[in-house]
């Protein structure tokens, strides 16, 4: 077994060849691990919730939510809300998976998550060199994980996740720490790319015999947002560093929002010849999530639930519909549609657009909650109409302490018939 066979083969002579089997199959925190199994930390590889694993595993260019502590710390950057996990994995062989993770935005200075990860096999027999048995014995392994994101310029965030991991086998035990590190990119029109370096700083558990040392590999993410950001596909490329790094594994996933509160979930690893289907059920800033994922490598499935809370945090959107418009043609504006799910009272906000040289040519502000939309006709504070060109919005609420939460800076379009350039967003 890759990665850890000295240690493994202190072990050998308890284990029957059934029991063998049901080992390796235990110890993947799912059917579609199999291949994986006895590859140290591979079961981090599973970590996170039923979204992650109903996309399976692309997710390195999403990473949202408390995910991202495990996926790609950068994702925290973009973080909103506060928010709670919890999911649960339960196998065939008699495995249990669970994961529990929080996560909360720090104002104006990125966000922090933990999240705690345990893998127990269950009681597993143990036999003697004669395949008598003898006795039962288990395998735990769990992760603590800390990580930090930051969005240090607009289309930028970076992260970074400290873990330290544990394993205990038929009463032997060793622990490490390592770290993982992230960055994303948002890229225009709902595409981003991220990457992630998989234990940069690798965990090392040092058993009597042997250490086991957490592969290192690098995972570029690919994530774009279709339908107003109703259809989310993502691809996902990792490949080993170092000796014996292997071949390019690929994984692919979607994701599909109907009626603003049923998620349908599909995906693909192409080297587990894996596949994932899941849904979603979100009521308000909660949602109920569940995965079956199938293998042909393996002869049962996985079975994944979760739970997801939002709450508090600093989470308000603003989108315009359409992005283009003409102040002279058939579609004479477009509507600011704004969302706000603050946990305190906002005392005032404003709306400002600024021209591709940063010059603000339209304000407009209130006190209280702002009103779900706002139209802008494309005229200047002035009263003149804007030129042909893009456009950058932000809406500014002010909270009751005095806090101030401002959206990423977003593009529309004013056209008169002909074609302008994009605007790079800063």
């Amino acid at each position: 077994m890759s990665g850890s066979e000295s240690h493994w083969r202190r072990y050998k002579k308890m284990l029957s060849a059934p029991c063998g089997l049901a080992l390796a199959l235990a110890l993947s925190c799912s059917v579609h691990a199999a291949q994986e199994a006895g590859v140290p930390g591979s079961y981090l590889d599973f970590a996170g919730g039923p979204r992650v694993i109903g996309m399976s595993r692309a997710y390195v260019g999403l990473a949202e939510g408390t995910d991202a502590v495990a996926w790609n710390p950068a994702g925290l950057g973009l973080l909103r809300p506060n928010m709670l996990s919890l999911s649960h994995t339960q196998t065939a062989e008699g495995a249990y998976f669970e994961n529990l993770s929080y996560a909360q935005p720090i104002y104006r200075m990125g966000a922090v998550g933990v999240s705690y990860v345990r893998l127990d096999s269950g009681s597993i027999p143990q036999t003697d060199e004669f395949n008598r048995p003898v006795g039962k014995f288990r395998d735990v392994q769990q992760t603590v994980m800390a990580a930090y994101g930051l969005r240090p310029f607009s289309p930028v965030s970076i992260g970074g996740t400290f873990k330290y991991s544990q394993q205990s086998l038929a009463g032997n035990s060793a622990s490490g720490w390592g770290m993982d590190i992230g960055v994303l990119g948002m890229l225009r029109r709902g595409t981003s790319l991220g990457i992630k370096v998989k234990n940069a700083v690798a965990p090392a558990l040092k058993f009597d015999t042997a250490t086991d040392q957490f592969p290192r590999a690098a995972i570029f993410g690919l994530a774009q947002r279709l339908w107003r950001e109703r259809l989310a596909v993502t691809l996902d490329a990792e490949r080993g560093l170092g000796p014996g790094a292997g071949e390019m594994q690929w994984r692919m996933g979607v994701e599909g929002t109907l009626f603003q509160i049923a998620k349908l979930r599909g995906g693909f690893d192409f080297r587990a010849r894996e596949f994932s289907v899941g849904l979603g059920y979100q009521f308000g800033r909660q949602s109920l999530d569940y995965v079956n994922s199938t293998s042909r490598q393996a002869s049962a499935s996985g079975h994944h639930f979760g739970l997801s809370l939002a709450f508090g945090g600093y989470p308000v959107t603003v989108r315009a519909e359409p992005e283009q418009f003409s102040p002279v043609g058939l579609q004479k504006n477009t509507k600011m549609i704004i969302q706000v799910n603050h946990s305190k009272r906002i005392y005032s906000w404003e709306l400002q657009i600024r021209d591709q040289n940063r010059d603000l040519i339209k304000s407009v502000r209130g006190s209280g909650n702002p009103p779900p939309h706002l139209e802008w006709d494309g005229t200047r504070q002035d009263g003149m109409l804007a030129v042909a060109g893009s456009y950058t919005y932000v809406l500014t609420l002010v909270d009751e302490d005095g806090r101030k939460e401002h959206t990423p800076p977003q593009i529309v379009r004013v056209t008169y018939g002909a074609p302008v350039e994009l605007l790079s967003v800063q």
